[in-house]
């Protein structure tokens, strides 16, 4: 779908246009005055008549000219009749203003779908409905519902926001220079998806910003996001809703690990979108994704400042953020050495110390110095200056920031702020076209995102159609997944207390004697495991099971009791598969046992899962630290469990079609090999 007609239109139909105050169409008719639209405008109005100076037909039919845009400022029951009215006449798009739509419930949902169907009927691109609309610098046409100052800063960043508030709130915060602004509201044909793929082939635009209530179709966006990293740009995300969107329940302990939130960070992250956790951050990542389109490839920073403290706080709020600080090699410890006075240490974070307000070239050497460092991909140059100031106290400052304004280095440059309320205004000056953030915090997060979200789409959805039988038994789930990489242990299976006795002596040690039901999903719960049992105890434990069973689950169908090795030694890990609504399949990692779900140190991504990337998981749990071996504890194989994740992850992409999701737990990973020990897997329609 083509957006031209939305963003670059010829001729517009605004209906419902009038001069009448708080009029929504005519807050359009003012806007594409003010924005200077060089295209045709013409108001539609049922009496005909002049508004805002122009010539009023009397409907779309009565045009002279075929509107390549329609806006429709019209209640909402009014709406569908004059889209189609739109569509007849030939527009191939349009903006619905209007609210009371699916927003308001069940009758709103019909009148949007009604809506929707006669778009998609005639091919046209909409904005909205239950929007203020959008603005296009580039060819004037401000389509908005709103005041809207023609003095916002322009630039090439797209705005995109489902809530046309805060679309207003970061337009107008002077932080960001805007090319596009889009209040795309609830989006009942044009989506989040089809707007960032018109901006990722725009000339105008380099940088899309996006503040997303529904991120809508996931496969879409993650198609778009392919555009946007082709064309060298970037993407950045402000969620909002976040904490509504709760955990999915679920009866795996795997969903109680997982819930929607990990999901949409995972997604972004995959995608290749930054994705920022307040409005402060999300403008700081904007700004420097319009400054530095591409990340260094070295990901060390560099702080230096004046204030051993100053410093010391960054360094406090990198370690909080994972912004990685670069080690000095040798020979910038030495240049730092011969530059700094002998009471300064040379090492990173850099106190520069008082030395460069006498001499501001001592600043400059110093960002030379790690600049030419190999370590270090970006220098944060940290330094207060506050607005409240005397001027003769800001004058001070002229010398480093006029060293920031001159420096010409191949690693990025940002000049950091600590205070949020940001530098006196002569000192800005002096930093002439350096950037600058505020913030230690939202500008340390919005640099950690930038140089860690890799710019490209490593997502896809996982559809495999391979069938599962609806209900599945423990010793049914261990023996599917036995090909996965997850041998289970030696067992048999009791239906009688004389088997039990006779399968204990069996096994090469202790044995574990837990209940058999297809209907009993978590044996524990129901009195169904027992642990560490010899011979002489098998046959009183067999009866406590089947009766402690009985009483949990009357109506549960039992097949007897498994009799298995006790394999004991090794780390106990869980891993599990857990669907994630629009994105699929995902999975966790982390510790297992029977305080899985108090403990919650769990990692989780989105399938596929390659080596890396389970790599990356294990990286991000207690686990990673057991494996090695912790304390003197023997290590552990870390590369079966690996294989493991690679291995279930395949699994869950043959059967995507099938699962709910997958309960592996424990895993025990031993010395040399894993063993499962336990694993429930749920189906769609079991």
């Amino acid at each position: 779908m083509t957006l031209d007609a939305l963003f670059a239109p010829a001729t517009v139909a605004v209906v419902g246009a009038s001069e009448r105050p708080g009029s929504s169409a005519g807050y359009v008719m003012r806007n594409l005055a003010r924005f200077g639209f060089a295209g045709r405008v013409v108001p539609v109005h049922p009496r005909g008549g002049v508004v805002f100076g122009l010539p009023a037909a009397l409907s779309l039919a009565e045009m002279d000219a075929t509107p390549d845009c329609v806006v429709i400022g019209l209640r909402a029951d009014l709406v569908p009749e004059a889209l189609e009215q739109a569509g007849q006449a030939g527009a191939r798009a349009a903006v619905i203003l209007a609210s009371g739509f699916r927003e308001t419930g069940t009758e709103g949902a019909a009148l949007e779908a009604r809506l929707a169907g006669i778009a998609r009927r005639y091919g046209m691109a909409i904005c909205g409905p239950n929007c203020l609309g959008l603005i296009a610098r580039d060819s004037g046409a401000a389509l908005y519902s709103s005041t809207v100052s023609p003095d916002m800063p322009k630039g090439r960043t797209a705005l995109i926001s489902a809530s046309g508030a805060s679309a207003i709130a970061l337009a107008h915060s002077g932080e960001i220079g805007i090319g596009a602004l889009v209040s795309a509201g609830n989006s009942a044909v044009t989506g989040l998806a089809d707007y960032v793929a018109h901006f990722a082939t725009d000339p105008g635009i380099d940088t899309i910003a996006m503040v997303i209530e529904d991120i809508g179709d996931a496969d879409a966006l993650a198609a778009a996001m392919h555009q946007v990293h082709i064309a060298g740009k970037s993407a950045v995300a402000l969620r909002v809703g976040r904490s509504a969107l709760g955990q999915r329940a679920t009866a795996a302990h795997t969903g109680a690990l997982a819930g929607a939130e990990d999901a949409a960070v995972a997604f972004c992250r995959r995608t290749g979108i930054l994705d920022m956790p307040d409005m402060d951050s999300f403008l700081a990542a904007v700004r420097l994704c319009a400054a530095y389109p591409a990340p260094p490839r070295v990901m060390g920073t560099g702080v230096l400042g004046v204030s051993g403290g100053g410093v010391a706080h960054v360094a406090d709020i990198a370690a909080e953020t994972g912004l990685p600080l670069a080690e000095f090699a040798e020979p910038t410890l030495d240049s730092l050495r011969a530059l700094l006075p002998g009471f300064a240490t040379p090492q990173n974070p850099l106190d520069v110390t008082g030395a460069a307000f006498g001499d501001p070239g001592v600043y400059s050497a110093a960002l030379s110095a790690l600049d030419r460092d190999p370590g270090v991909g970006v220098i944060i140059a940290a330094q207060d200056a506050p607005p409240a100031l005397a001027a003769d106290m800001a004058q001070e400052y002229d010398g480093i920031a006029g060293a920031v304004a001159a420096y010409r280095g191949q690693a990025p440059l940002i000049a950091l702020a600590n205070l949020s309320a940001g530098l006196h205004g002569d000192v800005a000056a002096a930093y002439g076209a350096a950037l600058r953030l505020r913030g230690t915090r939202p500008a340390l997060c919005a640099i950690t995102a930038w140089l860690q979200t890799p710019r490209r789409v490593t997502w896809r959805r996982s559809t495999g159609t391979a069938t599962l039988p609806q209900t599945l038994s423990e010793q049914a789930a261990r023996a599917l997944l036995a090909d996965c990489a997850l041998p289970g242990p030696i067992e048999g299976l009791a239906r009688s207390a004389q088997d039990a006795v006779a399968l204990v002596a069996q096994m090469p040690g202790a044995a574990v004697l837990k209940i058999v039901s297809p209907d009993i999903a978590h044996k524990t719960e129901a009195g169904g495991v027992a642990l560490n049992i010899l011979p002489g105890q098998a046959a009183e434990t067999y009866v406590r099971i089947l009766d402690s069973a009985r009483a949990y689950a009357p109506e549960a169908r039992i097949e007897g009791v498994a009799v298995q090795e006790m394999v004991s030694g090794g780390v106990e890990a869980m891993l599990g598969l857990v669907d994630s609504g629009p994105y699929g399949l995902g999975m966790v990692v982390g510790l297992g046992g029977t305080m899985v779900e108090l403990l919650q140190d769990a990692a989780f991504d989105l399938l596929p899962i390659d080596r890396a990337g389970a790599e990356a998981m294990l990286k991000r749990t207690r686990l990673h630290a057991l494996l090695d071996g912790y304390r003197g504890a023997p290590s552990c194989d870390r590369a079966a469990l690996i294989e493991a994740m690679v291995a279930l992850s395949d699994f869950g992409c043959r059967h995507a079609g099938s699962l709910e999701a997958v309960d592996l737990n424990p895993v025990r990973v031993l010395p040399q090999g894993l063993r499962l020990l336990d694993a429930l897997i749920l189906t769609r329609h079991g």
